[in-house]
């Protein structure tokens, strides 16, 4: 592992697996709340064969800083834009996770020139205002140590005892912001490049229907439904999704 240092002097964590002779670059961008540790991890060996990888901690995230007080989409992409023209990265493929595959379709939007495919996992495009309030309402930190003492110990274990309770208030941030200037299905309908939109049938924040609509507002967009997956990344077997990562991030030889 490494570090990047953004414009405001923020370091951001990350891990390049393979070398430049590889021809082909894939992004795993990690969800809201996770990193590269707990995230995606499994799969770097078995896809290193034919992929030069890049990992990071999103800002304020693991080993990443925050310099700021804030924490916004904004400045997540452009630690992603940043950390790729540091690498001098020309062209890649990204698959994300939750948050990170929204980050992978605001990548797409603006860098349209520069990414092949992108794989969504888990990733909830459609906010309503009462959906982001109640995730708002749960994302409290006394409230997690209480009904969810499992899941806040992993969030100390990630990203520290007192980078977990500011980091969660600004998770509630964010998903108020999706819900208020969040993309919209004509943004999406802009994406040049092919999209895999990944669900697993027991996921109960992003539902099959809404995945399927945002297939089908995707020009080149495509819905992979995996069994016996919930929300949660590690209820993700490699078997189906790693075999169809291959195959979708390699469309060109196809």
């Amino acid at each position: 592992m490494t570090k990047w240092t953004a414009s405001d002097g923020s370091e951001i964590e990350f891990s390049v697996y393979g070398t430049d002779a590889q021809p082909k670059t894939l992004l795993l961008l990690p969800g809201l709340l996770g990193s590269m540790s707990s995230q995606w991890h499994n799969f770097i060996r078995l896809l290193s064969p034919d992929f030069r990888i890049v990992m990071l901690d999103l800002r304020g995230h693991g080993r990443s800083q925050n310099n700021t007080p804030m924490l916004t989409l904004d400045q997540l992409l452009q630690d992603i834009k940043g950390l790729l023209d540091f690498l001098q990265i020309e062209s890649f493929h990204i698959a994300g996770y939750d948050l990170g595959g929204y980050l992978g379709l605001m990548l797409a939007l603006s860098q349209s020139r520069r990414v092949e495919t992108l794989l969504m996992l888990a990733t909830k495009f459609y906010w309503t205002q009462n959906a982001a309030a109640k995730m708002q309402s749960q994302l409290e930190p006394e409230t997690m140590s209480t009904q969810a003492p499992a899941y806040a110990d992993q969030l100390v274990q990630e990203h520290g005892a007192r980078q977990w309770r500011v980091l969660v208030r600004q998770a509630g941030d964010i998903y108020v912001h999706l819900a208020e200037n969040g993309l919209t299905d004509r943004m999406a309908a802009q994406a040049q490049c092919p999209v895999l939109v990944c669900v697993g049938d027991r996921d109960k924040l992003v539902s099959l229907d809404e995945s399927h609509r945002l297939s089908k507002a995707i020009p080149k967009g495509e819905l992979l439904v995996l069994p016996g997956v919930s929300h949660s990344f590690r209820t993700v077997r490699k078997i189906p999704l790693l075999p169809m990562m291959q195959y979708f991030h390699d469309l060109k030889n196809h």
